[in-house]
């Protein structure tokens, strides 16, 4: 069963389902914004409750992935609102990362350990295509940010992350 059919017969067994295959890397995409592990988590209760609040919703005819990062964006930013006194603390990112050693490809082995060294909307675009599947049209629609924009950004936070690596290669 596929995502779209998922979202559209959303029963116990589908939550469950949906739940385990997207909690990780939705948690991930609202740290990268929150940088606060805790609101991170709670944040990420508040995106599955209101996808199975409001799944009734889902266009049929759009991509579901889509549709479940725009509720996760919108609803870290108007926790975030809300709770304009919350400071705002920087934390690694690795610890979650471990968990997907699933993704074997060249990109995702630099992403680990040097994602600290990307800027906010980089390290997004990088969690989104790569932990996340997201495309690249998908990320700009989410991020509302034009599609060669989100390319170009995508292809230089691996430069980035490959310079990084020779570097410490080469020290």
């Amino acid at each position: 069963m596929n995502l779209k059919e998922i979202l559209l017969d959303l029963n116990e067994e589908n939550i469950t389902k949906l739940y385990n295959s997207y909690k990780d890397t939705i948690f991930l995409f609202i740290l990268n914004i929150t940088k606060n592990y805790h609101m991170s988590e709670d944040i990420t209760e508040e995106v599955f409750m209101r996808i199975l609040k409001y799944h009734d919703t889902y266009d049929r005819f759009k991509n579901p992935k889509t549709w479940i990062f725009t509720i996760a964006k919108n609803t870290t930013y108007s926790y975030l609102k809300k709770n304009k006194d919350i400071s705002l603390e920087d934390e690694k990112l690795e610890f979650l990362l471990n968990k997907h050693n699933s993704i074997k490809n060249e990109d995702s082995l630099l992403i680990e350990e040097y994602l600290v060294h990307l800027n906010d909307i980089e390290r997004t675009i990088i969690i989104l295509h790569i932990f996340g599947g997201l495309t690249h049209l998908e990320i700009s629609k989410i991020l509302n940010m034009k599609y060669s924009h989100v390319r170009a950004r995508y292809n230089y936070a691996l430069k980035k992350l490959r310079k990084k690596l020779k570097g410490e290669i080469e020290s």
